[in-house]
């Protein structure tokens, strides 16, 4: 019996207040016709500018990947051309001419 009260008692009021503050008429629209053709217009624009942005967006991330391979690459050259010089080192006779200065050093 208690929430049959309790409803017909806060049912009004609810009634009342929405029905006062929450359902009023809606006011008129004041954007004019030449204000959304203007809108419509920069949208289009920015439209295209985002277009051409996410190319330009596409071919830096392809031209920054080629810069970061050929940079791997170039990483790798002085390795390569250590080993080259040792091996020329070796050949001439003058890897074996550092390791006995090295050698001669160390025992003295």
């Amino acid at each position: 019996m208690r929430t049959t009260i309790r409803h017909w008692v806060v049912g009004p009021v609810f009634f009342v207040l929405f029905g006062a503050f929450g359902c009023a008429k809606v006011p008129p629209c004041t954007v004019s016709p030449i204000d959304i053709e203007e809108t419509r217009e920069d949208v289009k624009i920015l439209d295209k500018d985002l277009v051409a942005a996410k190319s330009r967006a596409k071919q830096l991330s392809d031209e920054l990947a080629k810069k970061k391979a050929e940079l791997e690459r170039q990483k790798d050259k002085p390795k390569e051309l250590r080993k080259k010089l040792d091996d020329l080192e070796k050949g001439s006779g003058r890897g074996d001419d550092q390791k006995k200065d090295e050698d001669e050093k160390e025992s003295a």
